[in-house]
């Protein structure tokens, strides 16, 4: 409701046209979340995402507990400060 329907139909198109963050990034992003390394939780990871997005992108791996094909989510970097600044922004706006 604070901005016309005009811009948000452009600010989802931007969504949707996010290319992907290279994989040794999202490798690192991972690793340092979990605390291990991709291979002491996987015995397979693929070498490219499946899917990109804006908050981040998807890619197919195997466990290494049991065998099972999952798939990993990663956080794309830096994603966090920049929603923090937009809703700034956004709460900026509103009060115009």
């Amino acid at each position: 409701d604070v901005l016309p329907p005009s811009y948000l139909v452009e600010l989802e198109l931007l969504q949707d046209r996010i290319p992907a963050f290279d994989t040794p990034s999202a490798l690192a992003v991972l690793e340092a979340e979990l605390g291990l390394s991709v291979l002491q939780l996987f015995t397979e990871f693929s070498p490219e995402p499946v899917a990109a997005a804006s908050l981040g992108q998807v890619y197919r791996a195997r466990l290494r507990s049991n065998g099972e094909e999952v798939a990993v989510k990663v956080q794309r970097p830096g994603v966090a400060e920049a929603i923090a600044c937009d809703v700034f922004i956004l709460r900026w706006l509103a009060a115009l």
